[in-house]
């Protein structure tokens, strides 16, 4: 070191310098480490969440409501239970209910992307919100249930495999075949619902114990062969698309046992009757003219 005045001037070795260098070094390349390894995660993620983009949903459940706001959260908490381990969405469309139904179901898919909303304003009918909510889905399956917990979620899982396995058009699930029955329903209640299947059965020709059920799982290409022959109003949308069918049907029933509602209020009165005899005799009619 070597001085002039007041000016200072520092000598150092190369090997001090060195040693000076070699921390800010060390740093740059933990740095950069880091950097690398940030985007290896951010990578993962996005391939993970591709995906299952790309993988989609196999099932989607379609769910007609009108004033069941009190239903929306025990039913999807049971469909989650039900369909563990399976990709699957919930479809409600809501015929735009007084009573809180879409916010209620707005606020379960702010908790869970797998359900859905479709708000319908300015029409209303069971068979036509099944149809609109069948149509929004690209899953290769539909299922079909009641908002009201009276089907019996847990059969779910049975009937896609018996779909699947024996390469079927619909499953049903059914009250009628053994196995299945009404929980706690009153004798006339229940003859009067089976003189209605007699009725549908002997009209149109369709030989299914339960064609009036409201449950039911549908290949989406099958219904896609039929929606537009579908009549879409009433209630009884599952004996609309077996008649609708340009090709005979291969279809199975499974069992279960129909519940009592929980929550809300039965939809039945006298314009759903009108609607069913209609829906049957015009489809009676259609199968009289495709025999001429």
């Amino acid at each position: 070191m070597s001085g002039h005045g007041f000016g200072v001037t520092l000598v150092t070795t190369k090997s001090e310098r060195d040693r000076r260098v070699q921390p800010a070094s060390q740093g740059q390349a933990n740095v950069r480490e880091k950097n690398v390894r940030s985007q290896q995660i951010t990578q993962h993620v996005l391939n993970v969440y591709n995906k299952d983009l790309i993988m989609g949903s196999e099932l989607s459940v379609i769910i007609p409501a009108y004033k069941e706001c009190g239903n929306v959260s025990p039913l999807i908490e049971k469909l989650r239970l039900a369909l563990k381990g399976m990709e699957w969405e919930v479809i409600y469309v809501d015929d735009d209910s007084p009573d809180g139904t879409s916010d209620k179901v707005r606020e379960e898919a702010v908790k869970d992307p797998r359900v859905r909303l479709i708000q319908r304003i300015g029409r209303r009918g069971l068979s036509s919100a099944c149809i609109e909510g069948m149509l929004s889905s690209s899953a290769p399956y539909l299922a079909v249930m009641d908002a009201d917990l009276q089907h019996d979620e847990k059969i779910l899982p049975l009937m896609l495999q018996r779909i699947k396995k024996d390469n079927l058009d619909i499953v049903i699930g059914s009250r009628y075949v053994d196995g299945g029955g009404m929980e706690n329903w009153s004798k006339e209640r229940v003859a009067a619902s089976k003189n209605a299947t007699r009725f549908a059965q002997f009209l149109t020709g369709v030989k299914v114990e339960d064609p009036m059920s409201g449950y039911f799982l549908v290949r989406q290409e099958f219904f896609h062969k039929t929606v537009r022959n579908l009549n879409g109003r009433g209630f009884k949308i599952l004996l609309d698309i077996m008649m609708s069918s340009p090709d005979p049907v291969k279809f199975a029933e499974v069992p279960f046992i129909f519940r009592q509602r929980q929550h809300g209020e039965s939809k039945l009165n006298f314009k759903v009757i009108l609607d069913y005899f209609a829906l049957v005799m015009d489809k009676a009619v259609r199968r009289m003219g495709r025999r001429k």
